[in-house]
């Protein structure tokens, strides 16, 4: 299995058995309520009726997936119509909403409608469900976005596929909590961490460029950071030393996938990366280069080409945006 694909099954089994404690298997219901995250960005109407449509739906699809592809497809626009003809919250064709669409839910109206956000939101569970979200979300996305078997149009969708993932797990992250507290120190990565990863790791082929944090300016070592994580709902300080100068420390034989790794000399920090785990680390390294995933010592000290390595930290303790 891949860096990226670990990254992303992490993401889904946080995403997707949020009713399991990290340890031991006990009820954690809490861990499945909206995080800051969420509930800052989703239209409470519409956060309401992606839960009901989850809890009616025949296969079970978390409402926190119904509520990434809603955002990826549409930002949460109702009356959204693509210059393709897809319409509605769900971006829906016209073909696949008349299959789906029946039997009209409460609340609904008749005939149904792409633009009903209950009628769409409740097809769209079906739909979904059709395509096997919960045996394999990656594969069920990409054909919800292509519909198309041809090649380029699978590889165009799997970066969707990414987005969805990622954003869904945003949107049950646990941020500052007990919960979150333990999970980092079972060893696995909170949902945020999780989504953080996801993030950055959809932007391997970027072209490194100073100053950059976008995909449409480049990203340089920082700039990555601070996207990635501002995308999971977590502010980073802009610079590597400021990062490393002001984010809680962790040890280097307790990263977890998420922690950030930080490169330089004596104790400022001008390189840093979003640990994968398998001692390895995805970066924006150096001008001339692109995001990639890179190999790394995994000893505070430790010589990592002109620099050593300063240690970690671990960025979820920074308040999350509200």
């Amino acid at each position: 299995m891949t860096v990226v694909a670990k990254a992303m099954a992490v993401v889904m089994a946080l995403c997707l058995l949020v009713t399991c404690a990290i340890a031991g298997g006990a009820p954690a219901a809490a861990s499945n309520d909206p995080s800051t995250v969420a509930s800052s960005t989703i239209p409470g109407d519409l956060l309401a009726l992606f839960q009901q449509a989850s809890a009616a739906s025949t296969c079970g699809v978390p409402w926190s997936l119904l509520a990434a592809v809603a955002h990826t497809e549409s930002d949460f626009d109702p009356t959204a119509v693509s210059s393709a003809g897809a319409e509605g919250l769900f971006q829906f064709e016209p073909s696949t909403f008349a299959a789906y669409d029946r039997p009209t839910p409460t609340g609904g109206i008749v005939p149904p409608s792409p633009f009903d956000p209950v009628d769409a939101t409740y097809a769209a569970a079906r739909y979904l469900c059709s395509l096997g979200i919960m045996a394999n979300p990656t594969s069920a996305l990409v054909a919800y976005n292509c519909g198309n078997p041809g090649p380029a149009c699978q590889a165009v969708s799997a970066g969707y596929a990414e987005q969805v993932l990622a954003t869904a797990a945003s949107y049950t992250a646990s941020g500052n909590t007990a919960a979150s507290t333990s999970a980092t120190s079972a060893g696995v990565p909170t949902v945020v961490q999780a989504a953080a990863v996801a993030y950055a790791e959809s932007q391997i082929g970027t072209p490194y460029v100073w100053g950059g944090a976008s995909p449409q300016t480049g990203f340089d070592c920082s700039g990555l950071v601070v996207w990635a994580y501002g995308l999971a709902g977590v502010v980073v300080p802009r610079v590597a030393n400021d990062q490393w100068q002001t984010e809680p420390h962790v040890a280097m034989d307790e990263l977890v996938p998420g922690d950030l790794v930080f490169f330089g000399t004596g104790n400022y920090a001008d390189h840093v990366g979003i640990y994968v785990g398998d001692a390895a680390m995805v970066d924006a390294p150096y001008t001339g280069a692109d995001v990639r995933i890179d190999t790394i010592p995994m000893t505070a000290g430790a010589v990592w080409g002109s620099q050593v390595v300063l240690g970690a930290a671990d960025p979820v303790s920074t308040p999350v945006v509200s």
